[in-house]
């Protein structure tokens, strides 16, 4: 099964991130900036995403923003391929955190500081890259066995690391050093 990841045009959280100061995301659901309409319009007329059976996108505004411009295909949404929960730390900037004493452990201990790149340590209630694999594993193995040829997923940044690491069978070093940019297709071939 060919399988298309596009990760959601610019989000406002994107570019208060990009601009101002550092912005833990998450599970934050906020849509996209007019950049990012720009950017999903931009693949409005692509073959890949015209050619596919099924296109399947992430419950959160700015994926569901940006695969309504992308195509006017019915949309299958699906939990399984949202953004990683940063639990606590969702829609909260690393400055705020680094003040709240509750949480210097996060910014002090080596242990916890690499939460944000984590395979094993995640923020306070949210999830690591593990647990993100386990869920997409099951997505990608359901989608599977519907026989489907191509597929579009639009999803997010972290969501499409851990597919691309099931599909590719890559090592968590490989998963951590992918660069998913905005908008911009990877395709991949999966087989179950």
């Amino acid at each position: 099964m060919k399988v298309v990841l596009i990760r959601h045009g610019e989000s406002q959280a994107n570019k208060i991130d990009r601009e101002q100061y550092k912005l833990l995301c998450g599970r934050y659901d906020c849509d996209l900036t007019e950049r990012g309409i720009e950017q999903a319009l931009s693949l409005k007329d692509n073959e890949l995403i015209k050619n596919a059976d099924a296109v399947y996108c992430s419950p959160l505004k700015r994926t569901v923003h940006t695969a309504k411009l992308l195509t006017d295909k019915e949309l299958y949404i699906d939990e399984r391929i949202q953004e990683r929960t940063m639990g606590d730390f969702d829609g909260k900037t690393l400055a705020d955190l680094d003040k709240n004493p509750k949480y210097s452990n996060y910014f002090t201990d080596a242990k916890y500081m690499n939460f944000r790149n984590s395979f094993t340590v995640s923020a306070p209630n949210g999830e690591n890259y593990s647990d993100v694999v386990e869920r997409v594993t099951d997505f990608l193995n359901e989608i599977y066995a519907k026989n489907h040829k191509q597929v579009v997923i639009v999803s997010h940044a972290v969501a499409i690391r851990c597919l691309i690491k099931v599909i590719n069978n890559l090592s968590e070093e490989e998963t951590l050093k992918l660069s998913i940019k905005q908008c911009e297709p990877v395709v991949c071939n999966y087989k179950s």
